[in-house]
C-alpha cells in the first residue's frame, strides 16, 4: 500500500465567494464577515493534515455492473463497469484532511458560531477534494511513467454506485494507516475523507477525460460542479 502526505492545500477567498454568488458576495462586502471567512481559511490551512492511500489490485473479469478482482473480490454497481471497463487493474484509494479538522468543527458547532461552522465546513469539503484531485494526479503520473492510462475517478454515493461499496474498499486497504476508519453506519471518520477507485491499463478504457461530477446525482443543480463553466468540483461531501 502507498501512502502520501505531500499535498498543498490553496484557497482562493475570491474564487469562494464568486462560486457562492451574489447574494453571497453582498454578505461578503461586510468586513466583519470578511474577516470570519480570512479567519476560516487560515485555520483550515492550519488544521489540516492532508493524507491518502492506495493499493492497485488485478482485475479478474468484468461481471456485468461489478468486477471480481484477482483475490475474488467483487466490486461495483451504477457506472462502474461504464468507467473502467478494459482495465487491467483497479486503483482503490482513502484520503483525508485528518481528525483535527472533525474536532475543530465540533467545537465551532458547541459555541453556536453558526457562520463559522458553515463557512469552515465547506472549505474542508473543498480542501478534502483538493487532496483528491493532487491524488488523482500522482497517480496518473505513476502510471503513464510505465505507459499505462488511467479511467476517470469515481467515489461511493456520488452516483447510483452504492454507498455499501465503502465496506468493501476498507477491506481491500488498511485506511486506518492514515488515520481513516469505516463505523457501523458505513461512515468514514473523520468524516472529511473521501474514498474512490480508478481502472488503469495499457489500453483505452470505457471513460477518460471526464471526472467524477460528470457521473454524480447533483450535477445538474451544483454550482460547484466541473460540468459547468467555471466549476471547481463540489465542496460538500456527499456521504
Amino acid at each position: 500500500m502507498e501512502i502520501i502526505k505531500d499535498f498543498a492545500l490553496a484557497f482562493d477567498a475570491q474564487s469562494y465567494i464568486d462560486l457562492r454568488g451574489e447574494q453571497f458576495a453582498r454578505l461578503m462586502a461586510q468586513p466583519s464577515r470578511r474577516a470570519q471567512l480570512d479567519a476560516a481559511i487560515d485555520a483550515i490551512g492550519q488544521i489540516a493534515t492532508p493524507a491518502a492511500c492506495y493499493t492497485i489490485f488485478p482485475i479478474k473479469k468484468f461481471l456485468h455492473e461489478r468486477l471480481q478482482l484477482a483475490n475474488g473480490v467483487l466490486i461495483g454497481g451504477g457506472p462502474v463497469v461504464q468507467v473502467v471497463g478494459g482495465a487491467e487493474a483497479l486503483v482503490v484509494a482513502v484520503c483525508t484532511v485528518g481528525a483535527g479538522v472533525d474536532r475543530k468543527l465540533r467545537l465551532l458547532q458547541i459555541e453556536k458560531q453558526l457562520f463559522q461552522t458553515m463557512l469552515f465546513d465547506e472549505l474542508a469539503s473543498w480542501a478534502v477534494d483538493q487532496v483528491r484531485q493532487q491524488l488523482y494526479r500522482q497517480v496518473e503520473a505513476r502510471q503513464q511513467a510505465q505507459g499505462w492510462r488511467l479511467s476517470t475517478l469515481l467515489s461511493p454515493g456520488e452516483s447510483s454506485w452504492s454507498m455499501r461499496d465503502q465496506a468493501t474498499i476498507f477491506k481491500l486497504i488498511d485506511a486506518a494507516a492514515i488515520g481513516v476508519t469505516l463505523n457501523s453506519s458505513g461512515v468514514m471518520q473523520p468524516l472529511k475523507s473521501l474514498s474512490m477507485i480508478m481502472g488503469t491499463g495499457s489500453c483505452q478504457m470505457g471513460v477518460e477525460g471526464l471526472t467524477n461530477c460528470d457521473f454524480c446525482s447533483l450535477k445538474d443543480r451544483c454550482r460547484y460542479s466541473r460540468t459547468r463553466p467555471g466549476g471547481q468540483g463540489h465542496p460538500v461531501q456527499l456521504v
